[in-house]
């Protein structure tokens, strides 16, 4: 599934993709000069923690492709599941 983001630059080697995934939408971001991933789930436009994928933070740091691919497949069984 991670092939299927479309990354576009934010800026100067910070580059971004969203996901919309029914009520959530999906964000990931690599920073400059970092080769991990970090994440972060939103509804309405407002951060959201969802059990399972978050761990007391808004933000989910330190992200392979295989674990953004395994928040994308549960955030698909949510959206299935609603």
């Amino acid at each position: 599934m991670f092939d299927t983001l479309n990354f576009k630059p934010v800026c100067e080697g910070h580059w971004q993709a969203k996901e919309q995934f029914g009520k959530y939408q999906l964000s990931i971001v690599l920073l400059p000069g970092k080769t991990l991933y970090e994440a972060a789930i939103f509804k309405d436009g407002d951060f959201v923690q969802l059990p399972g994928i978050n761990y007391d933070d808004d933000v989910i740091p330190g992200l392979t492709k295989n674990m953004v691919t395994a928040i994308m497949q549960k955030l698909e069984l949510i959206k299935i599941a609603s």
